[in-house]
């Protein structure tokens, strides 16, 4: 399952090469991939849940400071105040999560639909007890 999980991935990247790191998870905290610019740890990854769910309007995630441009039920974006770069993420039913970094002029609601879509097909097909 852990292939579909990187698959899943690299379709993203593929539509998206503006994306400089992806990492996909459950809402457990637990990583089914991650790419090399992507290090995400699961502290990273409880900061980021916590966010989405309203928590923190400003964040930082591997000593990078965000804040929230978008949050909704399916995902957030949250920009770096200095526009080095953006956080992206995206859910279907809060099983599996995508998350981007991505340049601050890419097509950020593009690509948290992607990352939605993403976590859709793994929601449908991806057991969490798989990873």
């Amino acid at each position: 399952m852990v292939m579909r999980i990187k698959r899943t991935a690299e379709i993203v990247l593929s539509n998206y090469d503006c994306i400089s790191g992806l990492c996909v998870f459950s809402y457990e905290g637990k990583i089914g991939y991650k790419s090399e610019n992507m290090p995400l740890t699961e502290p990273d990854i409880k900061i980021i849940l916590e966010a989405w769910n309203g928590k923190f309007q400003d964040f930082t995630v591997k000593y990078v400071p965000f804040i929230m441009a978008l949050n909704d039920k399916n995902g957030l974006v949250a920009v770096n105040p200095d526009g080095a770069t953006t956080l992206i993420m995206g859910t279907g039913k809060g099983v599996w999560y995508v998350t981007a970094f991505a340049p601050m002029d890419q097509d950020k609601f593009g690509i948290m639909k992607e990352c939605i879509q993403a976590s859709k097909n793994l929601e449908s097909s991806v057991s969490i007890f798989d990873i």
